[in-house]
C-alpha cells in the first residue's frame, strides 16, 4: 500500500518507491520534486538570472526548431530520464528539455519521455547534483544525446556528447561565441543566452 502524506508536511528526504513518489506530487501539487535513485528532492525556487538565462535558451532553440519535428520545453514539464537496470525509473525538470519525439509533442502531454537535448542552469546549491547524481543519470538515459550545463555567474556552458556508447565532452568560454548543439544542427550565441544579465553588478552575500 503506498504511503500518505499529511498535506503541510513535506517528508523528509528519503528512500521511497515510485508508487510513493506519485502519491507525493498528488499530496503536494504546488511543490516540485525531482526522483533519482529512489530518493525525491525538493526543487527550490530560482533566481532572476536563472530564470532570464532559461528563458533567453528556451526561446532562441525554439526559433531554431520552428519549422522541424523537435520542439523545446522548460523547466515546467516533467521529464523521464530512463530506467535503470533494476526497474527504476528516473523524473527529473530539467531547466529545457528538446524532444524529437512525436509521441512527447502530444499537445496534452504532461511527460517528456524521450528526451535528446537537457540543460540545467547551474546554481550554487545544485551545482554538485547536477554535476553528480544528475549527470550520471542523464548519461545514462539511451535517448539524451547531449547534456548542457550552463554557467549563470560567467559566460561559460559545457556540453557532454553521446557517441555511441562513450561520451565525451566540450568546454566553451564566452571567447568562443557560440555554443555546438550538434544533435539538432544550431550554433546558439553566447550573447542570446546572456541576453539581459550585468555581469558587472555586485552580487549580495
Amino acid at each position: 500500500m503506498a504511503t500518505s502524506f499529511s498535506h503541510g508536511q513535506p517528508p523528509r528526504r528519503e528512500a521511497m518507491s515510485e508508487e510513493e513518489f506519485h502519491v507525493l506530487e498528488q499530496a503536494f501539487p504546488d511543490l516540485r520534486y525531482e526522483y533519482i535513485d529512489g530518493i525525491a528532492y525538493l526543487m527550490a525556487g530560482g533566481t532572476r538570472a536563472h530564470n532570464q538565462i532559461t528563458r533567453n535558451i528556451a526561446n532562441a532553440i525554439e526559433r531554431h526548431l520552428v519549422s522541424g519535428p523537435c520542439f523545446v520545453c522548460t523547466e515546467s514539464v516533467q521529464t523521464l530520464v530512463g530506467t535503470k537496470k533494476s526497474g527504476k525509473k528516473h523524473y527529473m525538470y530539467p531547466d529545457v528539455v528538446i524532444s524529437c519525439s512525436t509521441r512527447d509533442s502530444r499537445r496534452n502531454n504532461t511527460l517528456i519521455e524521450e528526451p535528446r537535448i537537457v540543460v540545467e542552469v547551474l546554481s550554487p546549491s545544485t551545482e554538485p547534483k547536477d554535476k553528480g547524481d544528475k549527470l550520471k543519470v542523464y548519461k545514462g538515459c539511451p535517448t539524451i544525446e547531449e547534456i548542457v550545463p550552463v554557467n549563470q555567474f560567467a559566460k561559460e556552458v559545457t556540453v557532454y556528447r553521446r557517441a555511441g556508447d562513450l561520451w565525451s565532452y566540450s568546454l566553451y568560454p564566452a571567447e568562443t561565441e557560440t555554443v555546438s548543439f550538434a544533435s539538432i544542427g544550431y550554433d546558439l550565441r553566447f550573447d542570446d543566452i546572456y541576453r539581459g544579465i550585468n555581469f558587472e553588478e555586485p552580487l549580495e552575500d
